[in-house]
Parts: structure tokens; C-alpha cells; sequence
């Protein structure tokens, strides 16, 4: 399969995830070793399991809806909010996509019986040429995905350039763990102070988010542009 020709299998180590809700269990490959998109951040499983908290309350809540997934890593995010009925484009840097097209025909049948879909597409940050930029999406997911200095501007313009190019504003949820080294926290600043420029940022308050996978130390936002 081309989707398995950048790396063998017996490199790799699957990581089952419950969706409790809808009785479904996801199987994630991720890397032994590697670069940050090749395993399961704990800022995605809050992500994922605050969507699967709030289909809980509202079933309805992701049925249909048009979802883009940025720096998709392994996909868990996406293929949850999939899983829950949702329409999802998981998007990432070219070398990632082998990965999290695996993952994705991994847990194909689970994600079509609920009713969802998932496709994954290359998507560089801050490359306005995409035909990403071109479609609509009623809700944006990004988790774990302040790390690099370089990456926070083109973060902020593909967030500014894909609601600029849509008919209405979509919601967009955040997750990131804040880390204690001093370059992370001027990093995570520096973002945060550059995205209240541009967008209304609500915080989600930890009791809202599911029991057993919210963190102090992980914040979880809920965004809308300007």
C-alpha cells in the first residue's frame, strides 16, 4: 500500500482510544521514535475528549459538520471528531501524511458506520495557494501545534486567510500543553498575544471538559475571528 512506503510497520506501535459515547475504539500507530507528529500529545487527547464530551451532551454536535484539523500529526483529533459524525480534512506538512493516511484507513469502517468521513491533505502553513483555503469549514481543531518560533506567524495568518475566504466564521478549538521551559512560555506568549489581535478567545473552564483527560497544566480555547 502507498500509504505504508515511507516506514515499515514493525516500526511502528498501535495505541487504542476509546470513544465511549458511540462505543468505538480508534487504533492509532504511532513512531518509536521521532519528530513531534509521530506520537499521541496528551494536549490531543483533551482535545478529543472534550468534542466526545460535548456530543455527550448534544449528540448532534459534530453530525455533518465540515471540519479542518491543522497539524494533524497522527490524527487522533480529527479522527475522533470523525468518528462522531463529523466531515473531516486532517491536514499536515507532506512527510506526515504516510502516517496519518494509515491511521486513517485503519479506522475507515468505524468513522463510515457513524456516519462521518475522513481524508487527510497536505497543508503548509501560511501557503494562501491551497486549495484548502478554497473550501468551507464550519469548525477548525488545532492541538499541541505552538512549538517552533518560525511557525507561529504562518499559523496566524492560515488561521486569518482561512476566515477570511469563507462564507461564515467557523468555531475554532485549541489545546496546548503549557510547558515549563522558558522558550515555550515566550513562545506560547508571543502567540497568544498576536491571536487576540485578530480573534475573540474564550477559555473552556477544566469542568466543562471531560473528567478523566483535562490537565492545569493543558489549556483548551475556544476561538472566533474579529
Amino acid at each position: 500500500m502507498s500509504h505504508r512506503s515511507s516506514f515499515q510497520l514493525n516500526d511502528l506501535f498501535p495505541r487504542e482510544i476509546d470513544i465511549e459515547v458511540c462505543l468505538k475504539t480508534l487504533r492509532i500507530y504511532q513512531k518509536l521514535e521521532g519528530d513531534v507528529n509521530c506520537v499521541v500529545w496528551d494536549a490531543s487527547l483533551v482535545l478529543a475528549k472534550y468534542l466526545e464530551t460535548m456530543c455527550f451532551h448534544k449528540p448532534d454536535f459534530l453530525s455533518g459538520v465540515r471540519v479542518l484539523e491543522l497539524g494533524s500529526g497522527l490524527g487522533v483529533v480529527g479522527l475522533t471528531a470523525a468518528t462522531l459524525g463529523a466531515q473531516v480534512t486532517l491536514t499536515d506538512l507532506p512527510e506526515a501524511l504516510p502516517l496519518l493516511r494509515l491511521n486513517i484507513a485503519e479506522n475507515k469502517s468505524k468513522i463510515a458506520s457513524m456516519g462521518g468521513y475522513s481524508i487527510a491533505e497536505s497543508l503548509v502553513w501560511g501557503d494562501k495557494n491551497s486549495d484548502i483555503h478554497k473550501q468551507d469549514f464550519d469548525m477548525i481543531l488545532l492541538a499541541d501545534c505552538i512549538y517552533y518560533e518560525d511557525a507561529v506567524d504562518t499559523l496566524i495568518e492560515t488561521l486569518k486567510s482561512l476566515n477570511d475566504t469563507i462564507n461564515k466564521k467557523p468555531t475554532i478549538y485549541l489545546t496546548q500543553e503549557l510547558r515549563d521551559s522558558e522558550i515555550q512560555k515566550k513562545l506560547w506568549k508571543s502567540f497568544y498575544e498576536k491571536l487576540t489581535e485578530y480573534f475573540y478567545i474564550e477559555k473552556v473552564p477544566e469542568e466543562e471538559q471531560h473528567i478523566n483527560y483535562r490537565s492545569s497544566d493543558i489549556v483548551l480555547l475556544k476561538i472566533t475571528k474579529k
